[in-house]
């Protein structure tokens, strides 16, 4: 006999919107990219080039006070600086995303089409000052680095040759075709726009060679091994790879001022400019990870305690034996991280150096018993004389090695069996 009850099926599940083909839960994307709004992609190659910056700058100062002890130097401020621009420019190219930027020019009203040329005019200032600001970073870590008169004085006059580069770049891309409204290029006749950014182009690239070339006089005389040479150099040179976006900004560019669509096709050409400033950031930290990566070392497993020096200069190393006051107390083995650059002694510098090995003393149960000591002096004409490691209150390198012996056999006071012995 059949039941007088229903079942009921299983539930239908809503379709989706039929306007924007959502279904119920979801939201729209930030932005769709199709063949004629490219303006999500400028928002994501902006956004990565902004963090990996930040990243940068982040590194610096964990490097900068965890292990070289200081902050404020005038290259940490004109790399912060730098940032600070960058952010400001970065937040420039996100408005121009919203105001038509990557989007086919038909689509761009009127008056969104005058804002994004206003936005991009700010951009272009805060780009080039930015570039500059990267370059003083790297002229005063010369500067603050080498002791050496002639090193200073070829940083200084790389200093002024940037300067004046910079300033004229500014004033180059700045004054464009219409003086009242300078900020308008599209629809304008502007013939010579692609000629000033090739000059400001060129103006960039002699900036860099000569940082380039500064850096690689320093290296040339110094007093040590050729490995160490070649790592400075390269950590300065990596620098000179900015080059690459700045040729590609320019092949865009041409491609952007000749275009009828100018809005879609400048995407590009923003790209590399957003690239060109991370990378011009991230090189002011690149001389500035070899403490880092020292102290990320675990070596085998064990974790390794960085002790960092105060930057001074290292002039006398000598080595001793016999009793140490504060031998008979167990202290961890501390390495330092990284070396400083201004610890590299120039070729030809006047400063009195000698290595003396340790000797070990035939003493009777205290024959693996060693000392190492560090002395540090100044190399200015004030301080002659160095200062003992134990009375020191300037940088002191010390190492304390303790020996602990097992052996079976007759002690010094006639008792046999095994026996220990810290020495």
């Amino acid at each position: 006999m059949a039941g007088g009850g229903s079942s009921a099926g299983p539930p239908v599940s809503p379709g989706p919107d039929p306007e924007t083909g959502l279904y119920p839960g979801q939201s729209a994307p930030l932005a769709t990219l199709t063949s004629t709004d490219q303006g999500g992609v400028v928002a994501i190659g902006a956004a990565l080039a902004l963090v990996f910056a930040l990243i940068s700058m982040l590194i610096r100062f964990y490097v900068r006070t965890q292990f070289q002890r200081s902050v404020g130097s005038p290259d940490d401020v004109a790399s912060a600086a730098a940032m600070i621009f960058f952010v400001i420019q970065s937040g420039l190219v996100f408005g121009q995303v919203g105001q038509g930027l990557g989007k086919a020019i038909n689509d761009v009203t009127p008056d969104g089409l005058v804002a994004l040329q206003k936005s991009e005019y700010a951009s272009d200032i805060f780009y080039l000052l930015s570039i500059w600001l990267t370059k003083l970073s790297i002229v005063y870590l010369f500067i603050r680095l080498s002791p050496d008169r002639n090193h200073k004085r070829a940083a200084r006059a790389c200093l002024a040759l940037t300067t004046v580069f910079s300033f004229v770049s500014v004033v180059v891309t700045c004054v464009r075709c219409n003086y009242s409204r300078p900020w308008l290029f599209i629809n304008q006749q502007c013939p010579d726009m692609l000629a000033r950014w090739q000059a400001t182009a060129a103006l960039d690239i002699i900036a860099e060679a000569a940082l380039f070339a500064v850096a690689a006089y320093m290296t040339q005389g110094l007093k040590t091994s050729a490995s160490k040479k070649s790592i400075v150099l390269i950590a300065f040179s990596l620098r000179f790879l900015v080059t690459i976006p700045i040729l590609l900004r320019l092949l865009y560019l041409s491609n952007e001022i000749f275009s009828p669509d100018p809005t879609l096709d400048g995407v590009m050409t923003t790209i590399c400019t957003q690239i060109h400033i991370a990378y011009a950031i991230i090189a002011t930290t690149i001389p500035c990870l070899r403490p880092f990566m020292s102290a990320l070392n675990t070596h085998y497993g064990g974790p390794k305690e960085a002790k960092v020096s105060s930057g001074g200069k290292l002039s006398k190393l000598t080595g001793g034996s016999g009793s140490n006051s504060d031998s008979s107390k167990k202290q961890p083995e501390t390495f330092e991280a990284g070396y400083d650059l201004d610890e590299i002694t120039p070729a030809g510098a006047d400063i009195e150096s000698q290595v003396e090995k340790p000797r070990p003393t035939a003493r009777h149960w205290d024959y693996d018993r060693s000392a190492y000591r560090a002395e540090v002096m100044s190399t200015g004409g004030g301080d002659a004389g160095s200062t003992q490691s134990n009375d020191s209150q300037k940088m002191v390198i010390s190492k304390n090695t303790e020996w602990h012996i097992e052996y079976q056999g007759e002690a010094p006071g006639g008792e046999k069996g095994y026996h220990s012995r810290t020495l």
